[in-house]
C-alpha cells in the first residue's frame, strides 16, 4: 500500500534529526509521508523553510501513485524497479526502506540488502513482523507480499527494534581496521578506518590480525566483526593459544578468507570461513595482454629477508639452465645475469606497465593467501607457475590462460 503502519515513526524522524544526513533516499515513497517527515527534520528544523539545501530522493515502482505532493517534496524521483535503479544512484548519507523488502523474493531481497549497505553510511529498514497474505492492491501488482523477514536475516545489523507490528532494522556502513603493516592494501579498500576510542560500538572489518594490539582491538570492539585472513596471519594465530582463545570466544562472527588452504587450516580450530579473495585494484585496468613468446619473460615478488621463503634461490638455479627465459624480480636488490632482472622496489603503477608484456608469474611460497600479483597475472591471460617443471613449456603456451572469467565471479 502507499501508507505504512506508524509505529515506528518516532524512531525514523529522531533518527534523522539527530544525523541530519546531507543527502536521503526513500524506497517505496507511496503517499510520501516519510519524505515529508524528512525534510522537517533536516531543512524545516534547521529554519531553511523556503530554501531547502537537503537532496531527498525517492525511488516508486508504481507511478500511479506520484503526484504534486511526492514532487514538491522530493529533490527527485525515480520509477521503476529499486534493483535495476539502485546501482545508477549516487551513495546517500541516509537511505530508509519501509515495507518494501516483504515484495520481493527473498534471494532479491538479499541482492538489494547488500547493493543499500554499500550504497548508503547509514540504511534503515521497516518490515512487518509477521508478514500477513496480500495480493494486488489499487491495481498495482507489486503490493503482493512474497517473503518473512526476521532477525536472523538481517546479520551484521548495528540496531535492531520491534515497535509495535514493525521490526526495524538499522545498518551502518561498516569501518574497517588494519595495522599499519596492511596500511597500502587498508586504504584501497576505500573504507572509513576504524577509531577503537569512538567507533566500539559500530560494524567493523578486520583486515587481517597479526600482532598483540591487533587482537587487542578485536577483544574490546562491542560491536559486529568481521575478520578477513590474508595469509601468514593465519599461521601466526595458530602458533598462539592465546590469540585462538581470543578469536573462539566469539563464535558467531564472520570469518572469510583468500583460498582453501587458509580455510582448512581456520577448519583445524573449529572456525569456519568462507573462502572470497579480495582484489585491491580495479579488474578493468587488467584487460588480456598475454601474447606468445618464444622467449619468454616470468616475474615474482620477494620481500627483504624472505627469499628463502619465497624461493629465490631455486628460481635462481632454474635460471641457469633456462637461458631462453628472462626472470623479473621485484621487492629485492640483487646481482643481475644475463636472464635474471632484479628490479627492487618500484612503485605499484610501474610494475603494472612492465608486466602486462610477461607470459607468466611465479609464486611457489608454500603458505599463501591469494597474491595480488597472481590476481594480476590472472586477469591478464598470463600463466601461474606453482612448479618450476612448468617453465620449460611455457613457449608453447599459445593462448592466454581460460581462468580468467572463472577468476573474476569468485571475486
Amino acid at each position: 500500500m502507499p501508507t505504512s503502519r506508524p509505529n515506528h515513526i518516532g524512531y525514523l524522524a529522531t533518527q534523522v534529526l539527530e544525523l541530519q544526513p546531507k543527502s536521503i533516499l526513500d524506497i517505496g515513497i507511496g503517499f510520501g509521508g516519510k519524505g515529508m517527515i524528512f525534510r522537517e527534520m533536516t531543512d524545516i528544523w534547521n529554519g531553511r523553510y523556503n530554501k531547502w539545501e537537503t537532496r531527498i530522493d525517492g525511488i516508486e515502482i508504481f507511478k500511479k501513485y506520484i503526484g504534486d505532493l511526492q514532487k514538491k517534496i522530493y529533490t527527485k524521483i525515480y520509477i521503476g524497479d529499486v534493483l535495476k535503479i539502485i546501482d545508477t544512484l549516487p551513495d546517500y548519507d541516509f537511505i530508509y526502506m519501509g515495507d518494501v523488502i516483504e515484495h520481493l523474493t527473498k534471494e532479491d531481497g538479499k541482492i538489494l540488502l547488500d547493493k543499500l549497505k554499500r550504497k548508503g553510511n547509514i540504511v534503515i529498514i521497516a518490515t512487518p513482523l509477521i508478514v500477513s497474505k496480500q495480493g494486488a492492491i489499487n491495481d498495482n501488482n507489486n503490493e503482493k507480499h512474497l517473503s518473512q523477514w526476521s532477525y536472523e536475516d538481517f546479520r551484521g545489523a548495528s540496531d535492531i527494534n520491534t515497535f509495535g507490528s514493525v521490526l526495524v532494522v538499522k545498518f551502518e556502513k561498516m569501518k574497517i581496521y588494519y595495522c599499519d603493516a596492511m596500511k597500502t592494501f587498508g586504504e584501497k579498500l576505500k573504507m572509513e578506518r576504524y577509531n577503537p576510542e569512538t567507533d566500539r560500538g559500530k560494524p567493523v572489518f578486520f583486515q587481517g590480525l597479526y600482532f598483540e594490539e591487533d587482537y587487542q582491538i578485536f577483544l574490546n570492539h562491542k560491536g559486529f566483526k568481521w575478520v578477513f585472513w590474508n595469509g601468514s596471519d593465519v599461521l601466526r594465530m595458530l602458533n598462539n593459544q592465546n590469540w585462538i582463545d581470543i578469536i573462539k570466544s566469539f563464535p558467531n562472527i564472520k570469518h572469510t578468507c583468500h583460498n582453501k588452504q587458509l580455510q582448512d587450516e581456520l577448519k583445524s580450530i573449529h572456525i569456519d570461513a568462507e573462502i572470497k579473495p579480495i582484489f585491491f585494484g580495479d579488474i578493468t585496468k587488467y584487460p588480456i595482454s598475454y601474447r606468445q613468446s618464444n622467449k619468454p619473460q616470468v616475474y615474482m615478488t620477494c620481500n627483504e629477508s624472505r627469499e628463502e621463503e619465497y624461493g629465490i634461490p631455486q628460481v635462481l638455479e632454474k635460471a641457469k639452465i633456462l637461458p631462453n627465459i628472462k626472470f623479473h624480480i621485484y621487492g629485492i636488490n640483487g646481482q643481475n645475469t644475463n636472464n635474471v632482472i632484479y628490479h627492487g622496489w618500484v612503485k605499484e603503477e610501474q610494475m603494472d606497465k612492465e608486466i602486462k608484456n610477461f607470459q607468466g608469474c611465479i609464486r611457489i611460497i608454500k603458505h599463501d593467501g591469494f597474491s595480488q600479483t597472481v590476481m594480476k597475472s590472472i586477469l591478464m591471460g598470463q600463466y601461474i607457475i606453482k612448479d618450476l617443471e612448468e617453465l620449460q613449456f611455457l613457449k608453447d603456451k599459445k593462448e592466454p590462460n581460460n581462468i580468467r572469467e572463472e577468476f573474476i565471479k569468485i571475486l
